[in-house]
């Protein structure tokens, strides 16, 4: 029923397709975006941990007498 409602709603204001077309392009377009960085942060960056069940504080296992960067 809502979408009937929504539906006569832009029969009416002819005016407001174009608009909700941005507005659904732009909201896509940042998801899109978001989703992106997401994966690109849990693919090469090294701070990020995905195997919680492994070792969850690999600096313990630093040998102090080697060097290190």
């Amino acid at each position: 029923m809502a979408n009937l409602g929504f539906f006569q709603l832009l029969r009416k204001n002819k005016e407001l397709i174009p608009l909700i077309g941005f507005v659904g392009v732009a909201a896509l377009g940042a998801l899109t975006a978001s989703l992106y960085a997401s994966l690109y942060a849990l693919s090469t960056k090294s701070d990020v941990i995905v195997n919680k069940s492994g070792n969850p504080e690999p600096w313990e296992n630093v040998n102090p007498n080697q060097a290190q960067k």
